[in-house]
């Protein structure tokens, strides 16, 4: 049986920053990978480079002063960081300095196919929600942006296949009719609408019909809204065909650029890119006329406002309708994280990174965001990138951990076998200083810690990175860099103490 290849994997990843104080090597060889379904924990104490890591995959590294020096990341059969090298350059500058040069043309093809991996395939939960999130657009807009840029294909798909008035949407509706309270019917009315993705003004109508049954209601709204659709047919035939064109002409150009493409590839590209352009240009005349836009647009940005309102509803967010209307700022912290959730969720991507999204809130709201995706993790069967610092939530939610220190990973393994048997000195160090309520603690006896603080990355330790913290050192330590080498089926640990294949360095505790 063929074994199926990982979905993410990172190779060699090198993201450095120039600084007054010199270059400093954030990510410095970073290598681990992801398979389909899969959750791997990254942990590590602060500055050891779990963000710039994720921001790497995502390519979210701001130049100046950053850049991605080497490296590979393949993520479903395309490097994602093909070119990467010409695009930014360190040359030196007036007296010597080192300076950062972009190829902007470079910087632009690269932006562009990231575009349409960002969101769609791999998306990212931040660490802070509102400085994540735009302060002057209500939650619903940001997240309905991402759906209209990224899924209008879909969206298209299904406005021209009608959408079938279900239990729930009836169940609205008789409330909008019915209710004896002028403002709940008004609620019921507004939600009902961004349900079927119908203008208001549209439904009152309807709602208001004296002499009228239910029933016949009913009707007269499906009618309305199959025939409103019909008009504009040809719109979202033409915006279809103008995604699937743009998609093609993506991923065949990803598959070039990561040097996996074929000549069959370069020719559909090229067709694609020709038929895509003339699609663009009907597209953009007709997007130039404000008035035509609202008018063709619209049926999309309400088909895109009824999938945000299943998304808040999904990430457990109440009164849906009144959060879509409201601004970051007048959301609690765990609101804000759950609107982030939801955007992340939109466009049902593959793969997520989650860089601490709960170390702002508070205990009883890390709990319940924990619980969220722990549900939406078994929901949607994405792979999960989830960084922390939290050894306890790695042994809940994660498959396999990662630990990493000073830019690299020091160990690979699965969650069980890390918390049975730690390898690196550094990991046994971390799980040390858990407090324990099954471990007896003597009163007056300090708490273990691990000594030191992680390196400066400018000026970093010569040889194992972890050696002038490490009670196991010995002069190999401080003179060769350790690699990474396999410890038994699916487990990685990059330290002296241990040969490749075999077990830890007989008389090692005596060099303490």
């Amino acid at each position: 049986m063929i074994e199926a290849p990982p979905l993410l994997s990172v190779r060699g990843l090198r993201t450095e920053f120039l600084t007054p104080r010199g270059v400093v090597r954030a990510a410095d060889g970073v290598d681990f990978e992801i398979n389909e379904g899969e959750v791997l924990g990254l942990v590590g104490e602060s500055g050891c480079g779990k963000s710039v890591t994720a921001l790497s995959i995502m390519y979210l590294i701001p130049s100046p002063p950053g850049r991605i020096a080497s490296g590979e990341i393949w993520f479903k059969g395309v490097n994602l960081l093909a070119g990467v090298k010409r695009e930014v350059l360190v040359r030196r500058g007036l007296w010597g300095r080192p300076k950062i040069v972009r190829n902007e043309r470079l910087l632009r093809q690269h932006r562009a196919r990231m575009s349409k991996v960002r969101g769609r395939e791999m998306s990212m939960i931040f660490q802070e929600p509102m400085a994540s999130l735009n302060p002057v657009l209500s939650i619903g807009y940001q997240i309905a942006e991402v759906l209209i840029y990224q899924r209008r294909k879909e969206i298209c798909d299904r406005l021209l296949g009608g959408h079938e008035l279900v239990s729930d949407d009836l169940d609205l509706f008789r409330q909008a009719v019915t209710n004896p309270d002028p403002a709940e019917r008004e609620r019921f009315l507004a939600e009902f609408c961004l349900r079927i993705a119908v203008p208001v003004s549209r439904v009152t109508a309807i709602v208001e019909g004296a002499g009228l049954s239910l029933e016949e209601r009913v009707e007269r709204l499906r009618h309305m809204v199959a025939r409103g659709r019909i008009r504009i047919r040809w719109f979202l035939e033409l915006v279809r065909e103008l995604d699937d064109l743009e998609s093609e002409v993506t991923s065949r150009d990803w598959r070039l650029v990561s040097g996996v493409g074929t000549t069959e590839d370069r020719r559909r590209q090229l067709a694609a890119r020709a038929r895509y352009r003339s699609r663009q240009l009907a597209f953009r005349a007709l997007m130039a006329l404000p008035i035509v836009r609202r008018a063709l647009m619209r049926p999309i940005e309400e088909e895109a406002r009824r999938r945000v309102l299943d998304l808040l509803k999904t990430v457990r967010i109440p009164e849906a309708t009144k959060v879509y209307r409201a601004y970051p700022h007048e959301l609690s912290g765990g609101m804000q994280q759950r609107a982030m959730i939801a955007m992340a969720l939109a466009c049902d991507p593959v793969m997520m990174i989650a860089d601490e999204p709960t170390t702002s809130l508070d205990v009883t709201t890390q709990a319940q965001i924990l619980r969220l995706i722990q549900d939406l993790r078994g929901r949607t069967k994405s792979a999960i990138l989830y960084i922390t610092h939290d050894l306890a939530v790695i042994a809940e939610l994660c498959d396999r951990v990662a630990v990493m220190y000073a830019g690299k990973i020091v160990e690979d393994a699965s969650v069980k076998d890390l918390f049975a048997e730690p390898l690196h000195p550094y990991t046994q160090g971390l799980l040390e200083s858990i407090v324990s309520l099954d471990r007896q603690v003597s009163i007056g006896v300090p708490l273990p810690t691990i000594a030191g603080t992680v390196p400066d990355l400018a000026r970093p330790p010569t040889g194992c990175r972890f050696h002038p913290r490490c009670k196991y050192a010995f002069d190999r330590c401080k003179a060769e860099e350790p690699r990474l080498l396999v410890q038994g089926q699916g487990r990685r640990v990059a330290c002296f103490l241990y040969e490749e294949g075999g077990s830890r360095a007989a008389g090692a505790t005596s060099r303490e």
